[in-house]
């Protein structure tokens, strides 16, 4: 049975918490030192900008929370029970399907505990590598000490999905090193993986791999996870049966999400209008008057659209189901792609069958390359 994702029939919220211990070279998120005193202070900010979000047209019933970073669990979990209460105060969280915390895995079973306890039901472990020779390699200052055990120990706390995240494709790292790290991973019983491809930043951090070399790692990776039972449900994610994010589907399905803290980022929609903005990178600033620091990004219409869904939509393994597509935005993906569609296809990057759209194996590796098409 082909599992076809829908977005949230409600909200989902993006909280941000940029405080993160070991600053990585190589990473794209806002992220700052942690200070003293800022639980507080966070919190009052972030209930201020939910009072400008409930203005905004969008539903009040959240369905997914996902808190990443930075280092989330660098915040106490009472933080998290006030936050909860907060939102509960602004928004209904009775009918909440899934909510994600990301942690760098130094937690305790107790903190785990407390975690559980004010709402969170998944947690993400950045692991990025278990080598101690791709830690050093990465700058990430520390090598997992026992995943396996945090694993049991979210499992205790009440955690009902675990998943685990690990980078690949970087200069120095050896295919036989990866499916190390890879079997270490799967031993923990992870209910979902991530493989993300290092992006490396001008000027810092370690150095992305030769294409081709990526491109024989992410199909060795890709044939370990599914023979391992990992259904493969998008371009960098794996999980077992159940085990989706739901938070993330909701991006590829073109769901509205709300976005709170520094650099988070929204999309609402409205009489056919997506309106998409963000929040300025400045912690201090977003503490001192966080309604004042979003930046509008965007504002498309039935024309403008189609183009960004089929993007997202193309990440899925599942792909896009024309007559969907077409009930949902009234043309044709297949018109949307254009002249495009016969290329991609004589490339090996896209398979066209009668009511359905979707990436090769290829097209992954180069989905960069066809997104920028699109857009």
């Amino acid at each position: 049975m082909i599992y076809i994702p829908q977005p949230v029939n409600g909200v989902s919220i993006y909280i941000h918490i940029p405080l993160c211990g070991n600053l990585c070279p190589w990473c794209h998120f806002y992220r700052v030192p942690p200070g003293d005193e800022v639980e507080g202070r966070y919190l009052d900010a972030l209930a201020a900008e939910m009072d400008t979000a409930v203005q905004e047209p969008v539903s009040r019933d959240v369905r997914t929370v996902y808190v990443g970073g930075g280092t989330p669990t660098l915040l106490s979990p009472d933080f998290y029970q006030r936050l909860f209460s907060r939102l509960g105060d602004r928004f209904d969280l009775g009918g909440m399907m899934e909510a994600t915390i990301e942690t760098d895995g130094r937690v305790s079973g107790e903190e785990l505990l407390g975690y559980s306890k004010a709402g969170f039901n998944r947690i993400s472990i950045g692991v990025k590598a278990f080598s101690q020779f791709h830690v050093r390699i990465l700058g990430i200052g520390h090598a997992p000490s026992d995943t396996h055990r945090v694993v049991e120990l979210a499992r205790s706390a009440g955690f009902q999905s675990v998943g685990l995240d690990l980078l690949y494709g970087f200069e120095g790292q050896g295919q036989s090193d990866l499916l190390g790290d890879l079997e270490t991973a799967l031993l923990t019983g992870a209910d979902h993986i991530s493989l993300y491809a290092l992006q490396e930043r001008q000027g810092a951090g370690p150095r992305e791999a030769p294409g081709d070399e990526t491109a024989r790692m992410y199909r060795a990776l890709r044939r370990r996870l599914v023979s391992g039972g990992y259904r493969q449900y998008e371009i960098s994610n794996f999980a077992r049966q159940g085990h989706q994010c739901l938070h993330n589907v909701n991006y590829w399905s073109d769901g509205d999400f709300l976005g709170l803290g520094p650099s988070a980022h929204s999309a609402v929609t409205a009489d056919d209008t997506r309106t998409r903005w963000c929040n300025r990178e400045d912690l201090e600033a977003y503490l001192a008057h966080p309604t004042a620091c979003r930046l509008t990004l965007s504002s498309e219409g039935p024309r403008e659209r189609p183009s960004e869904a089929l993007m997202m939509a193309l990440r899925r393994t599942d792909g896009v189901v024309i007559d969907d597509f077409i009930g949902r935005y009234r043309v044709d993906p297949r018109a949307v792609l254009g002249q495009a569609l016969g290329e991609f296809k004589a490339y090996g990057l896209l398979r066209a069958s009668q009511n359905r759209l979707r990436l090769t194996t290829r097209g992954m590796l180069l989905s960069n390359e066809i997104f920028v098409k699109l857009v």
